[in-house]
């Protein structure tokens, strides 16, 4: 009898440690989203992610030439970046699973930018192969290229309204600023009431405010804007400089890149608390910039200790209830 009990125990905790093991993976691709970013820590720019507290770095790009400027697919299966490996930049784009990449576009001129929609139908990036920095978007097929700016100034820095009808974008035209334009083009207009022209929009994830940069007495902070134009909000108040906010999932907090202490790093800040309560996520003597989300699902990042913990407790909660 005894001898049966034990064998019931030992089976019982090893049918544990193996739904612990699933469970931990599973909890932790379903609810910690993972930061990618760009540096040149190894001497040249590629592409890294961490978790939201800066931890469990990983090197997604490794490449002698410049990688920058990530962008995931909805399902977090793809990566779109903008690398010279061709010897000018091109669009990218990587499996994740595998790590391979493939060449997106192919041009003499550079394409920088990429911003992947979010039903996973469109790239959208800034070229310069029409003469001028203008917005086009593709299909991550590589079919269906469309130019959606004319300008006879810069167009940069684009990125998608959450329901996927609109694009805000960076012109450099008179009055310069952020621009919203239909997801083909049409219908382009400044953004109302910015204190001067902004620069990297971000639409947050409910499409009802854009977050920007904006150089105001020399320094560079971030600011958001309700899309109508109304309720403008100042987020970071620093003598330093502040660039590229990204909003996160769920759209309590931002990652953007900053000179804050005398290093460009990234930094994490709350939305809705007090202004300019960042906290600091990288701190390396190299240059980290333009940070943005990773699609929650995505196993890219290995369980931490604390996400172990936290899950642990879970399940003797769920046991002893």
């Amino acid at each position: 009898m005894n001898r049966h009990l034990t064998y019931i125990t030992f089976g019982t905790i090893l049918l544990l440690g193996h739904f612990l093991l699933v469970a931990n993976l599973y909890v932790y691709a379903s609810d910690a989203p993972s930061i990618a970013f760009s540096s040149n820590r190894d001497g040249d720019y590629d592409i890294y992610m961490m978790d939201i507290n800066g931890k469990n770095l990983q090197q997604l790009t490794d490449h002698p030439a410049h990688d920058s400027a990530p962008t995931f697919s909805p399902d977090g299966q793809w990566m779109a970046y903008n690398s010279s490996q061709d010897g000018n930049d091109d669009i990218y784009v990587m499996n994740l699973n595998t790590k391979v990449s493939h060449r997106l576009t192919n041009h003499p001129r550079d394409d920088l930018n990429p911003a992947w929609s979010p039903d996973g139908r469109w790239i959208a990036f800034v070229s310069e192969r029409a003469g001028m920095l203008d917005i086009y978007k593709i299909q991550p097929s590589g079919a269906n290229l469309q130019q959606l700016t004319h300008g006879d100034e810069k167009n940069n820095t684009p990125v998608w309204s959450p329901d996927g009808q609109f694009i805000a974008y960076r012109a450099f035209k008179d009055p310069a600023g952020i621009y919203i334009m239909d997801a083909d083009g049409g219908n382009q207009s400044r953004l109302k009431n910015q204190p001067e022209p902004g620069w990297t929009p971000a639409w947050s994830p409910d499409g009802k405010r854009i977050a920007f940069t904006v150089v105001l007495g020399g320094n560079y902070d971030i600011y958001t804007l309700n899309v109508d134009g109304r309720d403008l909000r100042r987020i970071t108040r620093n003598i330093a400089s502040d660039y590229s906010p990204a909003w996160s999932p769920d759209g309590h907090t931002m990652v953007f890149w900053s000179l804050w202490a005398r290093n460009y790093d990234i930094y994490r800040i709350d939305v809705n608390g007090a202004v300019d309560n960042r906290r600091r996520l990288t701190r390396h003597p190299a240059m980290d910039i333009t940070p943005t989300w990773v699609p929650t699902g995505t196993l890219s990042v290995a369980p931490t200790a604390e996400t172990q913990t936290t899950l642990w407790s879970r399940l003797k909660q769920s046991i002893g209830d």
